[in-house]
């Protein structure tokens, strides 16, 4: 119990976890399915790990980059934040930040690699980079419109 203990606390040191990502990471390293439970009820109770903490932090971290609001569910998600409370933590994170502004800023950055292209592969390659970064399709559309309106 102390050795999956100690190997909780140092993954604990390094960033905050879901309560399932700190499961699955005791159970790569071999404990039994009864320690790791103990551990990490035992780090729950002491404030260590928990689910609303982590989707906090995770979503507030994945927000300041231009992604979009799906990509950081997702990740929430396959970290095993409950989708209300990943919902919840994303809210918080992206209030005061409008998508399509972020969209912009990620396009931005791509338009200068897309010069050359024909414009239909240019506005392909620019929707599929945006929608792989978790912004809606409205907003994708029209963010590749005004990105590439100069190639017309």
């Amino acid at each position: 119990m102390n050795e999956a203990r100690s190997a909780a606390l140092r993954l604990l040191k390094f960033r905050p976890r879901s309560e399932a990502e700190l499961k699955g990471r005791l159970a790569e390293k071999g404990f039994g399915d009864e320690t790791v439970q103990a551990v990490v009820e035992e780090m729950r109770r002491t404030g260590l790990v928990g689910d609303a903490r982590f989707a906090r932090y995770a979503a507030t971290q994945a927000a300041e980059k231009p992604v979009g609001r799906r990509l950081i569910l997702n990740r929430l998600r396959e970290k095993g934040i409950a989708p209300a409370l990943a919902e919840e933590a994303v809210q918080a994170a992206t209030q005061g930040k409008d998508e399509l502004e972020r969209a912009r800023e990620a396009a931005g950055r791509r338009v200068a690699a897309l010069q050359g292209l024909s414009r239909q592969a240019a506005e392909r390659r620019l929707f599929g980079f945006l929608s792989r970064r978790g912004f809606s399709s409205d907003v994708v559309w029209k963010v590749v419109r005004e990105s590439l309106v100069e190639k017309r």
